[in-house]
């Protein structure tokens, strides 16, 4: 949604991209890390603003604004892109900022009414630093039950300082009005990166468990909240994270004047 950056000054940059890459690939999916494989529509556009934060072993790293732009070119076929800042504090300090910019598309070549899989390769680059670039590969599928979903999000992130990122979850959704969605997820992590929050500069590589429940809300017409929060099961070789949070608007536009639910949302009722 998911949320590890470049080596920054020689301190916690590694944690910012990676963390970065995997974050802004997900917000267009459902609130949290996890992303789904539903491809908005031809001729529809989702836009959403944004903001993420995630403390482990006292530094609090923070996305936002995030700005996320899909744009549906033909059925089963998006674009998009998504601009972000992030910065990391410590101790009441700010320690390192950055940005990124991420680009790419989403192809749903499985689309049913129970069955669905898709394919998001994208190009993330660091637009501030060290600017260094990534490419990113994720593989997510999805199954209906009525008002219930459940589905997987698998991803291969690699980054041009030979370092790479793997990530992968299951996450349910459930219909619990038509106006509420209910999301609960549960993702790892694991990255060989140099720096990174709770590593203390050691060259090792670290996996996070981790969990977040959250809801979509349409609060109006066009106009949803997305929200969720958790905190870490379980970390190898670093502290566990302590908490995480994710807070956003989605507004979606249907050429057709058809319903704009997100279509994750709409296929739960």
């Amino acid at each position: 949604m998911i949320l590890n950056f470049f080596k920054w000054c020689g301190s916690v940059g590694s944690f910012l991209f990676a963390w970065g890459v995997l974050s802004s690939a997900a917000l267009a999916g459902p609130p949290g890390v996890l992303d789904d494989p539903h491809a908005i529509g031809a001729g529809n556009i989702e836009f959403i603003v944004a903001s993420a934060a995630a403390e482990q072993a006292g530094e609090i790293g923070v996305h936002g604004p995030v700005l996320d732009f899909t744009l549906g070119i033909v059925d089963g076929l998006d674009f998009l892109v998504v601009g972000e800042a992030f910065f990391v504090v410590g101790a009441g300090e700010e320690q390192s900022e950055s940005g990124l910019l991420v680009t790419g598309f989403k192809w749903q070549p499985l689309a049913g009414s129970k069955w669905n899989a898709a394919w998001t390769p994208v190009v993330i680059v660091e637009i501030d630093g060290d600017k260094r670039a990534a490419l990113s590969n994720a593989v997510q599928v999805e199954r209906s039950f009525g008002r219930f979903a459940a589905g997987l999000d698998f991803s291969y992130t690699w980054i041009d300082d030979h370092t790479d990122v793997w990530r992968g979850g299951l996450y349910g959704l459930f219909g619990a009005t038509d106006r509420l969605t209910l999301l609960g997820e549960m993702w790892f992590e694991n990255s060989a990166l140099d720096v990174t929050l709770g590593l203390d500069g050691a060259d090792v590589s670290a996996t996070d468990f981790a969990f977040n429940l959250g809801f979509d809300w349409q609060m109006r017409g066009d106009l949803h909240m997305l929200a969720s929060a958790g905190t870490g099961i379980a970390s190898d070789n670093r502290e566990r994270i302590g908490w995480q949070a994710y807070l956003g608007f989605q507004w979606v536009w249907s050429e057709s004047g058809a319903s704009p639910d997100p279509p994750e949302i709409a296929s739960l009722r």
